[in-house]
């Protein structure tokens, strides 16, 4: 009777009242023979790359210290010679400082020019890969960015306006991107092309002349040295560029490493058959054909000059040809004259 009375009587929960709560589980309890794991510490985390790349770069603190105390010396010396001017003659020191002033002046333009024109060969090369890109996929968006763009970087050249106002007679004309372009290329960059290809044949004679009747090699390196780097800048003239000495060298580096790459320079045999098929090789010495060659490496060099060069790529404009220019070479070896007759 006692264990009937102290028996619980069902009761009736209501499954949403919060002081209900389920109570965990136990934890079974761990196995004597496995080890336990420790447990997770908090915040330890793998290290990221951004993490290992921290800390304290030596290095740069080097090479700014060492550049700092070379430009505080430099500054302190001239200084220095500046006021030993000025103790001498007030006049002596005044012109010391204006000659520094000019050096400064210069140097910040040179500077100017530099960046200039890495950035105007950045733009050719960004217009090339724009009308690469819209003839590719057939855009008219692109290629009307395309043709924006080169009219603007061809605006201010006063030989091209008849070339330029021609084209304005088509802008009305129904045409398809490919069409508009090689319109753009029959017309304007067809004379741009005349102007580089002059420019080569002009640097590939004089190259071809002078390795021919100087003795000494080393004036033969440096003036045909000279002569490359001053028909690569004519090049870049012609085609819009603003030609410095930092992208004329990075011009010529990749001019070069074409060339090498596409066995260029092993094709330069076609100026020897050329002439050999002319019958000019039997007229000219060892050392003419010494010339011939330097003015065909020469005229590969502008060649390829080209292709980096040009904001449009061939469509419709007659490509420059290596056989023709081994014609003009010749031709300036041997003074201008043709076939020698034969004897009847």
């Amino acid at each position: 009777m006692s264990e009937d009375a102290t028996r619980r009587l069902p009761q009736v929960f209501d499954a949403n009242d919060p002081r209900l709560r389920a109570s965990e589980p136990d934890a079974p309890p761990p196995d004597a023979n496995l080890p336990t794991a420790p447990p997770p510490r908090e915040g330890l985390r793998m290290p990221t790359a951004a993490d290992l790349q921290r800390g304290f770069n030596w290095g740069v603190w080097l090479i700014s210290s060492a550049i700092g105390l070379f430009v505080m010396a430099a500054v302190l010396r001239f200084w220095t010679f500046v006021w030993d001017l000025f103790l001498r003659n007030d006049w002596i020191g005044w012109l010391a400082l204006g000659l520094a002033a000019v050096v400064v002046v210069s140097a910040s333009a040179l500077l100017i020019r530099e960046i200039v024109g890495v950035f105007t060969l950045a733009r050719l090369h960004r217009l090339r890969r724009l009308a690469d890109a819209a003839l590719a996929d057939a855009s008219p968006a692109k290629a009307k960015s395309a043709l924006r763009q080169l009219r603007a970087l061809y605006a201010g050249r006063p030989e091209l306006a008849w070339a330029r106002a021609e084209l304005a007679e088509h802008d009305r004309a129904i045409m398809t991107p490919a069409e508009r372009l090689g319109l753009f290329d029959r017309i304007l960059m067809a004379s741009v092309d005349d102007q580089a290809r002059q420019a080569i044949a002009q640097s590939a004679k004089r190259v071809s002349v002078v390795t021919a009747i100087t003795p000494f090699a080393v004036f033969d390196m440096a003036f045909v040295f000279y002569e490359n780097l001053r028909m690569l800048r004519r090049i870049m003239t012609a085609y819009g560029g603003r030609p410095g000495y930092a992208s004329l060298f990075q011009l010529a580096g990749r001019v070069l490493g074409h060339i090498v790459a596409t066995g260029g320079l092993a094709l330069t045999d076609d100026l020897f058959g050329q002439f050999i098929g002319q019958g000019l090789a039997k007229r000219l010495s060892a050392r003419a054909g010494q010339g011939m060659f330097n003015g065909g490496l020469t005229a590969r060099l502008g060649l390829a000059a080209i292709q980096f060069s040009r904001p449009l790529p061939f469509i419709e404009a007659k490509k420059p040809r290596f056989r023709d220019m081994a014609v003009e070479i010749g031709r300036g070896l041997t003074g201008g004259k043709g076939e020698p007759e034969r004897p009847e």
